[in-house]
């Protein structure tokens, strides 16, 4: 049986493995009965042909049922023994679990046995005996498809359809399990080695092995291994065949150090940690600047620290402790090895090494607090164990029995400092939320669904080994009381931009303004005279607008053009500041009808050098990476008040339509809006132009302009017009929603 791709209809041929479970296309009853009778005119027309078969299995919707009973009746009395059946097996395994796999008819020539086709044999007439050899079994006649691949050209077999794919394997592997039929197929040498469309049959193989699924990437699942991995562990319940695949694979495929990988992932995830540190150290031999790899590595100690902890946290020995120390040290500097080795990769976004290292390091400093030698209060809170980890302190009880970590150990603040900096910058640069609010979530599942609750909750936990009350009123101790009152701040939310918005995410504004105004309170009364640096200052001014945003009335708020003044710092050209310190000169900078009532075009410099500089670290940020995949996240709009009153927080319209502000809600063009008719009162809308596909608003001078980005760049208009929009402020500048022409008059 031969087609072509177009006979197999396009959203089935392109079905995801990941939708044999749920069938996402349902047909009306007009089309039911539409399919049924012409099932039944090509039965009558083509009594012999098996055309059909993918016809009549749409006419049932693809029911589950309907498939397992077809494929019951079809391998009814199939000889398992033979070569055919082989072939049908390992089709079945790549179909099941590869999309859009295939084995080229090439490579079924040279299984079956057909050699090298010599000059005397005709290409039709080769054809001809390869199809009568193969599909002499009606299994594969009825089951089989042959197309001509459009991206390669290459004649292919497959299933025709992924949801027969998997019924297939499913009844077969009770003879063969799929663990087994993977292993022979590692062992088919002639596939393997086919030179004709070797390489697509490779990649099959290798994604059969290591692809895992992804919701990002449209499957209904993540998994931990590949899908094909985690069967042969959870359905067959034989992790140890698991590993002897993998290992097999690895020595196949020429010891491919992402095997190696693999293979120490699968042994972390059963607790064999020396056999996952061997693997791990293998992968790194070979590629020892992939940060997955060394973020890997850094997991496995992870995990081994984390499990000697919990099974002995309350019979601690000093050996025992020491050894914990070396495990979540190799930890934190394979982190770092992967964030360094993320930083030189163009096309990759790697920041998985910043979670483990945030999340080991606080696990560290909580095994430390355990210690009898800082667990003796002279007042509250752990006093002994910060002067320890911020000044040149050593008890003598450690002072031997640690020498080989102290230096190491007194750098754990700023290495999770810096940690999370990055989160919280990158938490602020881009969509990362991807569970609606309310949702509870493991805190496994935390730093992948939710990093912005994750952050906060980390933020706390690392902040709370770094504040004392104690030690803010006993100056005779050497500790800065500038950084004990910085690590209060943290510790009630106000350490980044990130985790001060968290705040306003609250149900309750009452809640939101009691927390912002308990971090303001512990600022010095003159800010601007108290010596605080960059990150204080502007963590200060971002709570102060996150609080007028959620109280304008309360007596903590400073005007906007005391604001303004605070923000002076940072309008030097010579220094480059960290990207959150731009969004607050855009917020304070947008003119105000009522502040900015004559034309300044300082002002305008100002805005035009913090958009320069901001897209500037934002190319650095994203580098190579396709926007789509790294969404700009919008944090503010530009609402109808003046002052801070005109700033609003995206979470004040997710409250106000009652749900999240995700990407499909965001897509504001045409009459979308009209869902919310809260956010029109809310948002003002603001004058602008066009020019050769471009944004741009007035700015504090009639003769300035400032180019807005806008969210959905196909709701630009052509040419020269008049438009108008809403304005949402982000990290790299200004974006603009539901964008509207003005029909009364071009530029």
């Amino acid at each position: 049986m031969s087609c072509k791709r177009s006979n197999v209809p396009e959203d089935l041929s392109k079905t995801s493995v990941s939708d044999t479970v749920v069938i996402t296309h349902k047909l009306s009853p007009e089309e039911k009965r539409d399919f049924s009778i012409k099932a039944k005119e090509l039965e009558k027309d083509f009594p012999s042909s098996e055309f059909i078969i993918t016809f009549v299995l749409m006419s049932h919707e693809f029911n589950e049922q309907y498939v397992k009973d077809f494929v019951q009746n079809v391998l009814r009395g199939i000889d398992h023994s033979s070569v055919i059946t082989r072939l049908m097996r390992y089709v079945a395994l790549l179909n099941c679990y590869v999309q859009n796999s295939y084995i080229s008819v090439s490579h079924c020539e040279a299984f079956l046995g057909f050699g090298v086709m010599t000059k005397q044999e005709h290409k039709a007439i080769r054809e001809c005996n390869f199809k009568s050899q193969l599909f002499k079994s009606e299994q594969a006649r009825l089951l089989f498809i042959e197309l001509r691949e459009q991206n390669t050209w290459i004649s292919s077999i497959h299933f025709i359809h992924p949801l027969v794919a998997k019924e297939v394997l499913n009844q077969l592997s009770e003879i063969h399990p799929q663990s087994e039929i993977a292993k022979d197929l590692l062992e088919e040498k002639v596939l393997l080695q086919h030179r004709f469309g070797q390489d697509e049959f490779i990649k099959f193989i290798r994604d059969l092995f290591l692809l895992r699924y992804r919701k990002s990437r449209g499957d209904s699942v993540d998994t931990f291994f590949s899908p094909m991995i985690e069967h042969v562990c959870k359905v067959e319940e034989n992790t140890e065949k698991a590993i002897e695949l993998l290992k097999a694979a690895y020595v196949r495929f020429d010891k491919d150090p992402f095997f190696a990988q693999q293979l120490a992932r699968l042994h972390c995830s059963k607790k064999k940690f020396e056999e996952a540190r061997k693997w791990a150290e293998t992968a790194k031999s070979q590629l020892p600047h992939n940060s997955f790899i060394l973020h890997t590595e850094g997991q496995v100690y992870r995990m081994w620290f984390n499990e000697l902890f919990d099974k002995k946290k309350h019979n601690l020995t000093p050996d025992y402790v020491i050894e914990l120390i070396e495990l979540s040290l190799k930890s934190m500097d394979c982190f770092r090895a992967a964030e360094k080795a993320a930083k030189s990769e163009p096309d990759c976004m790697n920041d998985s090494a910043y979670f483990g290292e945030i999340d080991v390091g606080c696990r560290l400093l909580y095994l430390l607090s355990l210690q009898p030698v800082f667990s003796k209060n002279t007042g509250t809170e752990n006093t002994e164990l910060l002067k320890y980890l911020v000044t040149d302190h050593i008890p003598v009880e450690i002072e031997k029995l640690w020498f080989k970590f102290h230096s190491r150990l007194k750098g754990l603040y700023q290495t999770i400092y810096n940690a999370l900096k990055w989160i919280a910058d990158d938490v602020g640069y881009f969509q990362s939320e991807k569970v609606e609010d309310g949702v509870k979530l493991t805190k496994a599942e935390e730093h992948v669904h939710s990093p912005r609750k994750w952050l906060l909750r980390k933020t706390k936990e690392f902040a709370k080994f770094f504040s004392s009350e104690f030690l803010l009123s006993h100056t005779d101790i050497d500790v800065d009381s500038q950084f004990v009152r910085k690590m209060s701040i943290y510790k009630l939310g106000g350490g980044s931009t990130a985790t001060i918005l968290s705040i306003l995410s609250d149900s309750k504004d009452e809640r939101s303004s009691k927390k912002l105004e308990e971090i303001i309170d512990l600022y010095p009364e003159d800010v601007a005279c108290q010596g605080l640096d960059d990150a204080g200052l502007a963590n200060y001014i971002m709570s102060q607008i996150a609080l007028g945003s959620v109280c304008p009335g309360s007596p903590k708020l400073l005007s906007l053009q005391k604001l303004r003044e605070l923000c002076k710092r940072f309008l030097s050209t010579r220094k480059v500041f960290p990207p959150s310190v731009y969004l607050l000169t855009f917020l304070l900078y947008w003119p105000d009808s009522k502040v900015d009532n004559k034309p300044d075009v300082n002002k305008d410099n100002v805005l035009a050098n913090a958009l320069q500089t901001a897209r500037a670290l934002h190319e650095i940020r994203i580098k190579n990476v396709p926007v789509r995949k790294k969404r700009t996240n919008v944090l503010f709009f530009l609402g109808k008040g003046h002052g801070l009153q005109k700033i609003i927080h995206r979470s004040t319209i997710e409250k106000d339509i009652a749900g999240p502000l995700n990407e499909k809600r965001m897509k504001w063009d045409n009459d979308d809006l009209t869902k919310f008719n809260s956010v029109h009162r809310l948002l003002p809308n603001v004058h602008g132009w066009t020019e050769n596909g471009r944004l741009y608003a007035e700015g504090h001078c009639k003769n300035n302009k400032i180019e807005i980005l806008p969210l959905n760049a196909s709701s630009v208009p052509h040419g020269s017009e008049n438009v108008t929009f809403y304005l949402g402020f982000t990290f790299i500048g200004f974006v603009a929603y539901n964008i509207q022409l003005q029909t009364d008059s071009k530029v």
